[in-house]
């Protein structure tokens, strides 16, 4: 359903002199507002103005505050549609109708447009997390090539890739560049390649919270741990209210056998994520009271995984495993 809401009537009444009716310009305006799903409003992302068959008739960026506006020749229907390549949430349009409800000719509507997250990246941990703004001045050719590589990416093209590394070739320090390139090769499981990318991007912003997570989460898969714990840690000072740092901070603890501190901050994991329950971190906990002989406690972690995650691929053998864990409670 298209939106339709007059707030504001920009008009001038004609000024009758001498008999004659000066009339004023008719000025159109369309201003929005950029949300994420939390409701927090999203800044420095390309929004477009579109005609109604989809031509792009203008582009700007959001403000810190998530704020656009257009100003529109005429009147009609139109589609404000927000370019979030680059971030971790779709691309979304919004139609929009400016009809004059005056006799003055000039109109004004207000419009919000919520994203939604990139369900490919909900396993990366990055869900409703705001990065703190690094500001870089980027040559406007390197700039072109990311957004291009950018909406590429997010559409599965490999050519993405090569505008990417273009982009860092006339750029090098490019954190957008370095920072999309690192994770999409995490996302893609080439956890290796993603490295040096994720590396020098923290060299480059040591405030990023996407970069320390997911070098934490490549070095865990490749079992770098020292290395791993430390990006965790990182993730965790710089997003102390991220479910899935805690969650992935805790995992590496346990390994390294951090047992109360592990256990701490599983705990807090769990606590960030009973809106929306996370099932690995009942597993982790599952794990570190068995290996502290704490038996029953496990099997009651092992039991809420399974509610969590009922479709579980090795639930026979989870509930064989909790029945022997319910014989021997241990401590």
């Amino acid at each position: 359903m298209k939106r339709f809401i007059s707030l504001l009537q920009i008009a001038v009444l004609g000024v009758i002199l001498g008999g004659a009716v000066v009339s004023v310009n008719a000025i159109n305006r369309i201003d929005g507002i950029v949300w994420d799903p939390y409701r927090n409003p999203v800044g420095d992302v390309y929004v477009e103005l579109q005609n109604e068959l989809y031509s792009t008739l203008s582009r700007i960026r959001t403000t810190s505050s998530g704020r656009f506006s257009f100003i529109v020749a005429k009147q009609g229907n139109y589609i404000i549609r927000v370019l979030a390549s680059g971030t971790n949430y779709l691309d979304a349009s919004e139609p929009v109708e400016l009809v004059d409800l005056t006799q003055f000719g000039s109109t004004a509507v207000n419009v919000d447009v919520y994203l939604k997250f990139d369900k490919r990246k909900m396993n990366m941990g990055l869900t409703g997390v705001t990065e703190a703004v690094f500001v870089q001045e980027i040559p406007d050719e390197a700039r072109k090539l990311y957004k291009d590589g950018a909406k590429e990416i997010g559409n599965n093209k490999p050519a993405g890739f090569d505008k990417i590394e273009a982009a860092l070739k006339i750029f090098p320090s490019y954190f957008d560049a370095l920072n999309i390139l690192g994770r999409e090769y995490v996302q893609r499981k080439e956890y290796e390649k993603s490295l040096p990318y994720l590396i020098k991007s923290i060299d480059v912003n040591q405030r990023s919270y996407s970069s320390f997570y997911a070098l934490a989460y490549a070095c865990y898969q490749l079992n770098h741990r020292p290395e791993g714990l430390e990006a965790a840690r990182a993730a965790t000072v710089l997003q102390p209210n991220s479910a899935n740092a805690q969650l992935l901070y805790g995992t590496l603890l346990r390994l390294d056998g951090s047992n109360e501190k592990a256990e701490k901050t599983l705990l807090q994991a769990n606590t960030l994520s009973k809106d929306f329950p996370i099932p690995e971190v009942h597993w982790q906990l599952a794990l570190l009271y068995n290996k502290l002989g704490r038996n029953k406690e496990s099997a009651d972690q092992l039991d809420v995984y399974l509610k969590l995650l009922p479709d579980a691929n090795n639930k026979k053998e989870i509930k064989e495993l909790i029945a022997k864990l319910r014989k021997e409670p241990g401590k």
